[in-house]
């Protein structure tokens, strides 16, 4: 790990600046921060990359890598506990409804977070989750920091519990197949379905939908209706398939190379 994120806040001397990001990280987060370069680093897209030495340019896409695991547990975790009695379907389309790209970016600018994060104007104009990726990387900033406990309980009794209406989440249906099929077009990948019938209940049939992405297993499903089974495979592999969008879209970024461009 980069030797400036084991420093904490109490034996720095901070400038202007650094008082002034301290606040609003306090207001967006509601605690104070120990370790401050750590939720720096977090708040920075691969577009606007920090030159920390020649040649080494760092951003926030290891943090949005560890944040992503332990958003997923902890909203696991919280629905657990909501909803003793749902079964492993329900909870499992729970948690995909709040950990979609869609909803961590509504999430991100409803806590303050665009007011923070480092990002060229450019890749504003083709990336849509700049914002919901940025938060998974905050997420990751405060287990290095604080821990596992602590991050839970900012993230259910600060963000979940504020900004999402489970009742009203619980009523949505996304189309993830439709959105599967136009992804796959833009990227002219090849998709398809293997949808069959599952189980021995003649008298109740199940069906089983694998969804294949060029060949290659990204979902698999269980539904009463090869419908339900074909969402419930395609709900599995959205986040692979908007990843692959996104890092298309990446590609007409042109990432900052101004070696003035140092950790704030």
């Amino acid at each position: 790990m980069l030797k400036f994120l084991s420093k904490p806040i109490r034996r720095l001397r901070l400038t202007a600046a650094d008082k002034e990001f301290y606040q609003n990280l306090k207001k967006i987060l509601g605690f104070a921060p120990d370790n401050l370069d750590v939720y720096k680093l977090a708040l920075v897209h691969r577009s606007a990359s920090l030159i920390i030495s020649p040649g080494q340019k760092v951003d926030n896409e290891r943090l949005e890598y560890l944040g992503d695991a332990i958003l997923d547990a902890i909203v696991a975790d919280y629905l657990f506990a909501e909803f003793p009695n749902s079964d492993e379907g329900f909870l499992t389309k729970m948690r995909a409804k709040i950990v979609s790209r869609n909803n961590m970016n509504q999430l991100a600018i409803s806590i303050g977070l665009p007011e923070v994060v480092k990002v060229n104007n450019g890749a504003l104009n083709h990336q849509k989750y700049i914002y919901g990726n940025a938060l998974e990387a905050i997420v990751g900033a405060m287990f290095i920091d604080k821990g596992f406990k602590f991050t839970s309980d900012v993230v259910v009794n600060n963000f979940l519990r504020r900004h999402i209406n489970l009742e009203e989440l619980e009523n949505i249906e996304h189309d993830y197949k439709s959105r599967i099929l136009e992804i796959a077009q833009k990227l002219h990948i090849k998709v398809a379905f293997d949808t069959h019938e599952y189980g021995d209940n003649k008298q109740k049939p199940q069906f089983e939908a694998i969804l294949l992405w060029n060949g290659k297993e990204i979902g698999r499903g269980l539904g009463q209706s090869k419908k339900e089974a074909e969402q419930q495979a395609s709900m599995q592999g959205i986040d692979l398939a908007e990843g692959e969008l996104q890092s298309e879209k990446q590609k007409e970024d042109t990432p900052n190379e101004d070696p003035k461009n140092e950790l704030i």
